[in-house]
């Protein structure tokens, strides 16, 4: 349940369209282990499934579905 605090903020670096889905790439600060991909972040009152995860970069998968229910069909690069 979301508690109302931000925890964490992030940049987006990249998006890559996959169909009708997308693959959103986040630098933050937010720090990640093997175990937790697959996991879900709340982010704007959608939770997010973490797929991979690089140094500062996490790369979450967005379902088309989500897109159209979502602000996140707003998304650009350099978006906090």
């Amino acid at each position: 349940m979301f508690n109302g605090i931000v925890n964490h903020t992030g940049k987006i670096v990249k998006l890559v369209s996959r169909n009708k889905d997308i693959d959103l790439y986040i630098n933050s600060r937010l720090k990640f282990k093997k175990k937790d991909i697959g996991s879900s972040v709340s982010c704007d009152g959608v939770c997010l499934t973490l797929v991979s995860f690089k140094k500062n970069i996490s790369r979450f998968y967005i379902s088309h579905e989500t897109i159209i229910k979502s602000k996140f069909k707003f998304l650009k690069v350099s978006d906090i």
